[in-house]
């Protein structure tokens, strides 16, 4: 354990990595083959050195991301590893040009670096360092398919698992192809488990009110996304006219988006996104957020950081397990009877495999 009383930011480097998915994520809105990730690793004058990824979506924007956290990591060189104080400075950095987009991306990655090199300097697990503890959080299956004969195939891959909840993305053709993925899934799951949906924003709100007042009949577990993210307003009529619980929150970009769509009233689940909402910083003032209106926080992707911050949100739901970084990490998140598990090791517990690194490097 570092026991001196701080530590201080020596450099950090970023590598722009490319990993090949073995199974593309698809959507309403196209399919994603390779998972475009920027890892960091942020070095202290002590020796202790913290670590995070980010993902850019598509590869066009990989290379501006790397340089973008790199470019950031460069002004905190000499800085004190104070996380709360670094994000203070780079929210500072971006007020002008704005903390959404690739900013806002980039200032996560450091954020989360900073937050698990302090874990790690304490030789904690990121959930103890934060007043929490490691414990075993519930967690759903998120499919990546969307064909309807490929289904079975990962349906009995998750089951293995233990998961009691699924979620199938749809959107791709009319109310009656929709059925037919909810239907093709239950026949595989059977009734039992719960089934949620996921339309990433491809609805207008009309379209959306008039599909939902077919699923209320499903019985689903919530509908996700069915208009334009930031569509506050259009996301409160439909949880208002919606018997189905409505979940938004990937998107929100900062806690402020949390604040705008909790006075709309636009969900009844939210979803925050560790790499979007601000890291863990971002993501605490989150939980403070919903925590006095009660509303449910599910993670969105990234569960290796999600569990830790799920572990210690009082609202806490689920935990997506929609695996994406695993073939370039020693150790991914582990999944035991339908719950992720908070690691034993201290910080996030990210560790790469430098050989699986190397293979997907973009030079």
């Amino acid at each position: 354990m570092i026991t001196e009383a701080s530590l201080t930011v020596a450099g950090l480097r970023a590598r722009a990595v490319n990993v090949r998915l073995d199974r593309p994520v698809q959507t309403s809105g196209g399919e994603i083959p390779t998972a475009p990730l920027v890892l960091v690793d942020l070095e202290t004058r002590e020796g202790v050195t913290g670590r995070s990824y980010v993902w850019s979506y598509t590869p066009l924007a990989l290379e501006p991301l790397r340089r973008l956290v790199e470019n950031l990591g460069a002004t905190l060189e000499g800085d004190a590893l104070a996380p709360l104080e670094i994000e203070r400075k780079l929210q500072a950095t971006f007020r002008l040009l704005g903390p959404q987009g690739l900013t806002g991306i980039a200032a996560s990655g450091i954020d989360m670096a900073a937050w698990d090199t302090l874990a790690r300097a304490h030789e904690l697990p990121l959930a103890e360092l934060l007043g929490g503890e490691k414990k075993r959080v519930p967690a759903y299956g998120s499919l990546r398919t969307m064909h309807r004969e490929r289904v079975t195939e990962e349906v009995l891959e998750l089951a293995e698992l233990g998961f009691d909840a699924y979620k199938v993305k749809i959107g791709h053709g009319d109310v009656k192809a929709d059925l037919e993925a909810i239907n093709t899934l239950r026949g595989v799951i059977g009734d039992d488990p719960l089934l949620a949906v996921d339309y990433n924003q491809s609805l207008s709100v009309t379209e959306a009110l008039e599909r939902v007042r077919v699923l209320d009949d499903q019985g689903l577990y919530w509908i996700e996304e069915p208009t334009r993210a930031d569509d506050f307003a259009g996301h409160a009529r439909i949880a208002r006219e919606a018997r189905t619980p409505i979940q938004i929150g990937e998107n929100w970009w900062g806690p402020h988006d949390v604040q705008k769509s909790l006075k709309a009233g636009a969900c009844d689940y939210g979803m925050p996104d560790a790499m979007k909402i601000g890291g863990v910083t971002g993501w605490l003032r989150t939980a403070a957020l919903a925590e006095p209106v009660g509303l449910p926080l599910t993670s969105h992707i990234f569960p290796e950081v999600s569990v830790h911050l799920l572990a210690v949100s009082p609202t806490a739901h689920r935990l997506e397990y929609l695996d994406t970084a695993s073939s370039i990490l020693k150790e991914p998140v582990r999944i035991e009877g339908g719950y992720a598990l908070v690691p034993d090791g201290p910080g996030i517990g990210l560790e790469w495999d430098e050989e699986a690194v190397s293979r997907f490097l973009i030079r």
